[in-house]
C-alpha cells in the first residue's frame, strides 16, 4: 500500500475529449429552497439536509428529461441521481467543450484521465433540461488507498506483522465482546470497494458469509482483479465475524477504468438498508501548491456530500479512511467517522502511524481528521497486516516486491487507513448490536471517549503543510484524534 507522494502534474488541457467516451455524472435538484445544495453558501449538515430534499415528482421529471437527451440513469439516492452519457451528449446538452486531463499514474486513481471543461469553457445548457435540475457534475476518478491452490494458510515472513484473525481483534480489545457471544449478528455492514473474491480459502475455511452487489457498470460478483476490497474486508470479519456483510463492487473486470464512482456505489449501498457503510477510498483535496487543503469543496463533490449527510441523518454510521497522506474527502466531513492509524509494536508500545493522514480541514471549520484510529503500519509501505488477496491480483503481485510474500500465493502484508476504516466499522457493528438506538454521533462519541491515548509519534508528513507530520501527545491530539479504539471499553458504555 503506497502513501501519498507529492508530484508535479501538468495536464494538457488542449487535447479534446473523445466524443464517445463515457462520463459519470452527478445531478442535483433545487428542492423546497428553490436552490440546490451546490449553491448553498453555508455548509450542509445532517440537520439541514432535509430542507434540500427534492419535491415530490421532481426527480422523476428530471429523469425523463435526461433520458430524452440520451443519458442513462445508473443510480438514485434521496438527494441526487447518477447518470451516464457520452462526451458528445454532455457537450450538446450543456453547451460546453470537454478536454482530456491526465492524472498522475502513481497515485492509484481509478482511471488515468478525466474529461472535464477546462477553465474558461463556455456553459450554455439546454434551458428546458436545466429548468428540471439544479446542476450536473462530471465525477472525477477517486483514489483507492492501496496499490496495486495452497492459499489457505498465510506464508511465513521474517519480520513483525499482525495476523488479521488474532492480532487485530486482540489489539483493539475485541475478545471480551466475543466472549459475551456478540459477533455482529443482525447488523448490516456495507463496504464499497474494488470487489470481493470471497472464494479465497481464508473466507471459506472460517465460514465467513457475504453477499456482493454490483454498482453501475461493475461486473462479476465473484471476482476482484483490483484485490483491494477482498483483502480489506478481512478486517471486518476479524472484528465482527457474523455481521450481514454487503460488498458493493465498483470494479469493471473488462475495463479497469470503467467502474462506478463512489457516489454510484454509495447510492447502491443505500438500497440495502445498511446500519454501517465503510469506504476505504477518497478524493485528495490538495491545493495546487501541495501544501494544504483546498478552502472550498469543489461543486462536483457536493452531490456525494449531500447523500452522505442524508444517510447520517437517517441514522446510518458512515465510516471513511482518513487517507494515507491525502487531504481526504469525505473523511473531512464533520459528521463522518474518520479513521486514522496507530502502530502497535511487537513490545506493545504505541505510536502514531506516519503512514496515516492527520490534518485540520480548510473546508470545514474546526474539523480535525482523524476522529479515532485503527491499526496501521509505518512508512514506506505500511507492511503490517497479513491479508488474503486474489492469487495473481494486483496487490498480490505488486506487494511481493517488498512484503516477503510471493507473487501468486494469495497473500499480502499491507494496511494503511484502508485497513483501519473497516476495522472500526466492524467495532461500530458490535456497538449497534448491543444498543441499536445509538445515533451516528453517539457511536463516534463513544469511540473517542473510550479510546486508548496514543502519546508518541507523528502522522504522515504529506498531510501537514509544514511537511513534518502532526505530532501525537497526551490526550486528544491532531495526529490520532481520541487514540486507538478500545472496542470493549466502548461496548461497556454503549
Amino acid at each position: 500500500m503506497h502513501a501519498f507522494k507529492l508530484s508535479h502534474r501538468h495536464p494538457d488541457l488542449g487535447i479534446p475529449a473523445p466524443a464517445d467516451a463515457i462520463l459519470r455524472i452527478a445531478v442535483t435538484f433545487k428542492g423546497r429552497q428553490n436552490t440546490g445544495p451546490t449553491k448553498l453558501s453555508a455548509r450542509l449538515s445532517s440537520t439541514s439536509i432535509d430542507s434540500f430534499a427534492p419535491l415530490p415528482g421532481e426527480i422523476e421529471k428530471a429523469i425523463e428529461g435526461l433520458r430524452q437527451h440520451g443519458f442513462v440513469v445508473t443510480g438514485k439516492g434521496r438527494m441526487t441521481v447518477s447518470v451516464r452519457g457520452t462526451v458528445a451528449q454532455f457537450e450538446r446538452s450543456f453547451g460546453t467543450k470537454l478536454a482530456t486531463i491526465a492524472l498522475d499514474k502513481s497515485l492509484n486513481y481509478s482511471a488515468p484521465q478525466v474529461y472535464y471543461p477546462p477553465e474558461g469553457a463556455q456553459w450554455q445548457p439546454d434551458p428546458k433540461l436545466y429548468d428540471l435540475i439544479d446542476d450536473a457534475y462530471i465525477q472525477w476518478p477517486h483514489i483507492y488507498l492501496a496499490d496495486p491452490n495452497t492459499h489457505a494458510r498465510a506464508p511465513d515472513v521474517n519480520y513483525f506483522h499482525l495476523d488479521v484473525l488474532t492480532d487485530v481483534p486482540n489489539k483493539l480489545n475485541v475478545p471480551p465482546i466475543h466472549r459475551e457471544r456478540q459477533h455482529g449478528e443482525g447488523i448490516r455492514v456495507a463496504m464499497i470497494d474494488t470487489g470481493f473474491d470471497h472464494s479465497h480459502p481464508f473466507f471459506c475455511r472460517n465460514n465467513f458469509t457475504s453477499s456482493v452487489v454490483l454498482a453501475p457498470s461493475a461486473t462479476n460478483r465473484r471476482t476482484d482483479p483490483g484485490s483491494h476490497g477482498t483483502g480489506e474486508s478481512a478486517n471486518v470479519f476479524a472484528i465482527a465475524p457474523k455481521v450481514t456483510f454487503i460488498g458493493v463492487k465498483l470494479g469493471d473486470d473488462a475495463n479497469p477504468n470503467g467502474g462506478a464512482s463512489i457516489l454510484e456505489g454509495f447510492q447502491e449501498a443505500l438500497k440495502h438498508k445498511p446500519h454501517v457503510i465503510t469506504v476505504s477510498m477518497c478524493y485528495d483535496l490538495r491545493e495546487t501548491s501541495g501544501r494544504g487543503e483546498l478552502k472550498q469543496l469543489p461543486n462536483g463533490l457536493k452531490p456525494l456530500e449531500a447523500e452522505i449527510q442524508a444517510a447520517i441523518a437517517a441514522g446510518i454510521v458512515v465510516v471513511f479512511s482518513a487517507g494515507n497522506g491525502h487531504y481526504a474527502f469525505p473523511a473531512s466531513m464533520p459528521e463522518v467517522l474518520s479513521v486514522g492509524g496507530a502502530f502497535v509494536a511487537e513490545d506493545g508500545s504505541m505510536r502514531a502511524s506516519d503512514y496515516s493522514s492527520a490534518f485540520t480541514s480548510g473546508i470545514y471549520s474546526g474539523r480535525h481528521v482523524p476522529d479515532v484510529c485503527g491499526l496501521v503500519g509505518m512508512l514506506p509501505y505500511g507492511d503490517y497486516i497479513m491479508l488474503p488477496v486474489p492469487p495473481g491480483g494486483a496487490i498480490d503481485t505488486d506487494n511481493a516486491q517488498h512484503d516477503g510474500t510471493k507473487p501468486g500465493d494469495g497473500w499480502a502484508v499491507f494496511s494503511g487507513t484502508s485497513a483501519s476504516a473497516p476495522q472500526i466499522a466492524a467495532v461500530c457493528a458490535l456497538l449497534l448490536q448491543k444498543n441499536p438506538c445509538l445515533t451516528p454521533a453517539e457511536v463516534k462519541a463513544l469511540l473517542v471517549r473510550t479510546a486508548i491515548d496514543v502519546k508518541e509519534g507523528n502522522a504522515n508528513p504529506a498531510s501537514d503543510p509544514e511537511g513534518k507530520g502532526i505530532k501525537a501527545g497526551p490526550g486528544k491530539d491532531g495526529a490520532t484524534g481520541g487514540g486507538l479504539v478500545d472496542a470493549f471499553a466502548a461496548w461497556l458504555q454503549a
